[in-house]
């Protein structure tokens, strides 16, 4: 009888011991997040990479422009 009660015991101590713990929590990993910025190409019109932004550069000295995609 006393085995039972002993067994008991343990089992509610153990399970009262994991109630009151806090439950850790497992965050999920961060998503690469846009910047919102379009770049077109010849290849046609794409988002920007991360951690890239767009640039105007002059063409060849020339007084026209075009964007270019720099990443650092």
């Amino acid at each position: 009888m006393t085995k039972w009660i002993l067994a008991a015991a343990l089992v509610l101590a153990v399970s009262g011991a994991s109630a009151t713990e806090p439950k850790k929590r497992v965050k999920p990993a961060p998503k690469a997040v846009a910047s919102g910025q379009m770049f077109c190409g010849p290849q046609g019109c794409r988002p920007v990479k991360p951690g890239c932004h767009i640039e105007q550069k002059v063409y060849m000295g020339m007084s026209s422009t075009m964007n270019m995609e720099v990443c650092n």
